[in-house]
C-alpha cells in the first residue's frame, strides 16, 4: 500500500503545503482577471447606455407616430363628415334640378 509509513505521509503533506505556498507566491494575485472583469463591466455599461438611448429614441418615435395617426384619423373623420354633407347637398340639388 502507498503511504503506510508516517514519514511518507508527512513528506506528502509537506510537499503539498510547499506547492500551495509557492503557487500563491507565483500567482499574479488576480490582476489579469480583475482587469478582464473591469473591461467587461465597462463594456456592459456602455452597451446598457447605448441600448437605453435607443429605447428612449424608439419610444419617442412611437409617441410621435401615435399622435400623427390620431391626427390622421381625426382628419379622416372630418373629411368623411364633409363628404357626407356634400353628398347630401348634391342629392338635394339633383332633386331640385329634376
Amino acid at each position: 500500500m502507498l503511504f503506510t509509513d508516517p514519514n511518507q505521509i508527512a513528506v506528502v503533506v509537506l510537499v503539498l503545503i510547499v506547492g500551495l505556498v509557492l503557487g500563491l507566491l507565483i500567482a499574479p494575485r488576480g490582476t489579469k482577471w480583475r482587469k478582464r472583469y473591469e473591461e467587461e463591466r465597462d463594456a456592459h455599461a456602455a452597451y446598457r447606455t447605448d441600448t437605453d438611448a435607443k429605447i428612449r429614441e424608439r419610444e419617442a418615435l412611437t409617441t410621435n407616430r401615435d399622435a400623427y395617426v390620431r391626427d390622421l384619423e381625426k382628419a379622416k373623420i372630418d373629411l368623411t363628415a364633409a363628404n357626407e354633407k356634400l353628398a347630401a347637398e348634391n342629392a338635394e340639388l339633383r332633386a331640385r334640378a329634376v
